[in-house]
């Protein structure tokens, strides 16, 4: 278990380092919103997939997890803290690193949707090497810990690099299959205790 401090100090720095660094790097550098996946060409229709994906996301989630357990007060308060925490600390910063910056950049050299989409889920599963379950202290247990974060991580990341590449903005995803579903609706409970949210 961490602490709120610690979970601040996650989200601040993963917003700052994997966001907006980049993000005002890239920006510094002549790169528009369009170029780097991060302006609609098509509202009516993103809008539309953001509805169906986060639909599906969460009915999903609320089936699976426990944030129907919690309480109206735990929901509220702790989904606000998991939604600002979230969007900190990983929504904002896979959004730019990856579909913003990395994922066109795939896109230019290999020519390729498939080979982009493949590489885009792979940087995903790249972010997520070191969680706090994963092992490195054996050649075994290393290759057992990427093997699973590649595999749990992996196919979200595919899911988030198909819609950036289908609608070409990053957005999209970021909406659809990030910031509701699955982390309000998945890690809500996990909040409310690290934050001692009071039934």
């Amino acid at each position: 278990m961490v602490s709120p401090k610690e979970v601040w100090v996650w989200a601040f720095y993963n917003f700052i380092l994997l966001a907006v660094v980049p993000y005002v790097i890239f920006r510094a550098r002549g790169y528009s919103s369009e170029a780097l996946n991060l302006k609609s060409t098509n509202l009516r229709n993103d809008t539309l997939v953001i509805v169906v994906i986060m639909a599906m996301g969460c009915s999903f989630d609320l089936l699976a997890g426990g944030f129907l357990k919690l309480t109206p007060h735990q929901m509220l308060v702790g989904g606000t803290v998991t939604f600002f925490t979230n969007i900190l600390g990983t929504g904002l910063p896979v959004m730019v690193f990856i579909y913003a910056i990395l994922f066109p950049r795939y896109l230019k050299p290999t020519g390729s949707p498939a080979s982009t989409v493949l590489l885009g889920g792979l940087s995903y599963a790249v972010l997520h090497i070191f969680e706090y379950w994963a092992l490195y202290d054996s050649v075994p247990h290393g290759l057992l810990s990427v093997l699973v974060v590649v595999l749990t991580f992996g196919p979200p990341g595919l899911m988030k690099s198909y819609l950036t590449l289908r609608t070409a903005n990053a957005w999209v995803h970021l909406w659809g299959y990030h910031a509701i579903t699955p982390h309000v609706t998945g890690d809500t409970p996990m909040i409310v205790d690290i934050f001692r949210i009071a039934r």
